[in-house]
This record gives C-alpha cells, sequence and structure tokens, in this order.
C-alpha cells in the first residue's frame, strides 16, 4: 500500500513540475523576446551636423576620416548591410570590440548616428 502513495505522490509532483515549466516558460517569453531585441530606437529627425559631429568625436579614431576604417570595420556602405535599427543597436550596446556607447551618449544622439549612418549605401 506504501508503494502506491509514493508512486501516486511522486508521478504527482513530476505531473506539478512539467506544469509549472511550461507555465514559467510561456510567461517568461515576452520579457526574453525583448531583452534579445533591446531597446527600441527612439523616433528621431536626421540631423546632419550633429551626427558627422558625434561621428568625429566617438568613431573617427577606429573607422577613419571618410568612414573607411582602421581597427574598425569599413563603414561607407553600412547602410546596405544593416538597417537603422540594428546600428542604433550596435552603437547603443557595442560588439566584439566595439565599445558601448549607451552610457556615453543619449539614446537620440546614438538614433541620429544610426540615421546617419544607414545613409552611407
Amino acid at each position: 500500500m506504501q508503494k502506491w502513495i509514493m508512486a501516486v505522490l511522486f508521478f504527482g509532483a513530476c505531473a506539478f513540475g512539467i506544469v509549472m515549466l511550461t507555465v514559467s516558460a510561456v510567461t517568461d517569453k515576452p520579457e526574453k523576446e525583448q531583452e534579445a531585441k533591446g531597446p527600441s530606437m527612439p523616433s528621431v529627425t536626421l540631423d546632419q551636423a550633429a551626427a558627422e559631429a558625434i561621428y568625429k568625436q566617438s568613431c573617427v579614431a577606429c573607422h577613419g576620416n571618410q568612414l573607411e576604417g582602421k581597427v574598425g570595420p569599413n563603414l561607407q556602405k553600412v547602410g546596405t548591410k544593416l538597417t537603422n535599427e540594428q546600428l542604433y543597436k550596435l552603437v547603443l550596446n557595442g560588439k566584439g570590440g566595439m565599445p558601448a556607447f549607451k552610457s556615453s551618449l543619449k539614446e537620440e544622439e546614438v538614433a541620429n548616428l544610426a540615421l546617419w549612418l544607414a545613409q552611407h549605401k
């Protein structure tokens, strides 16, 4: 009789665990998707002079005066490879050897820079 009780408790606990894992996976999914996407790009109007100033201040050392690339990659045709949103997230969060600029630039400045870079096709 004790074996039946133990078996029922064991399988009940397993079923409860599976249900909890399923519920947890379903409720965490939107949060994880949002984290993977990162912050969305704020809506800004392109200010070319400001974007060029930010580029000269923060990017020219690695990407060169003419976007030709030095330590960092060539950006002369980056607009054909990456979207505004992708450029925004890349500048904001960094990647590989590129530092993140989320602590040194405002989100609007990064968005403006991303729009400016996206025009280079």
